[in-house]
């Protein structure tokens, strides 16, 4: 099963120093995610990998992931077929500091996307899902999302 959506909403602004990512760091990100790694709500085993990464014209972080044929993939499979499992969510590191009596957020490290049941982020929905050699179901409609597995 290959699924689309949104992983992270617009960057924040150029000098946000925060936990969030800024515009400049979904950049650096979208570019090293293929082959990342999916799991099911940021646990548990490895269920698949991302395909693709991407910087949509509205600044959020979009993905493909593609979901292994496992007992686990199959079970998040029909979690997202029957809509219990609506939303992506990004998981990373980032490395703070303590500098002149405040926390400064450093480098942010993707560690894997996460197939959730309501994400913490607004915004960060599985828009599409298709099984092999099928056309694509859409959840949620926007026109970009017409993809075909033909």
């Amino acid at each position: 099963m290959l699924i689309a959506g949104v992983c992270n909403p617009r960057g924040e602004c150029p000098g946000y120093n925060g936990l969030y990512l800024t515009s400049k760091e979904l950049v650096d990100v979208a570019a090293t995610m293929r082959g990342a790694p999916v799991k099911a709500e940021h646990s548990g085993v490895v269920l698949g990998a991302v395909v693709s990464g991407f910087v949509a014209s509205d600044g959020a972080l979009n993905c493909v992931v593609r979901l292994d044929e496992t007992l686990e993939g199959e079970i998040v499979r029909g979690l997202v077929r029957d809509g219990v499992a609506s939303d992506f969510s990004l998981g990373y590191h980032v490395d703070v500091t303590h500098s002149d009596k405040r926390l400064v957020a450093g480098k942010k490290t993707l560690l894997e996307v996460s197939v959730v049941r309501r994400g913490a982020r607004q915004g960060c929905h599985i828009m599409a899902y298709a099984e092999d050699k099928s056309d694509a179901v859409h959840v949620r409609r926007d026109p970009w999302f017409a993809f075909s597995m033909r």
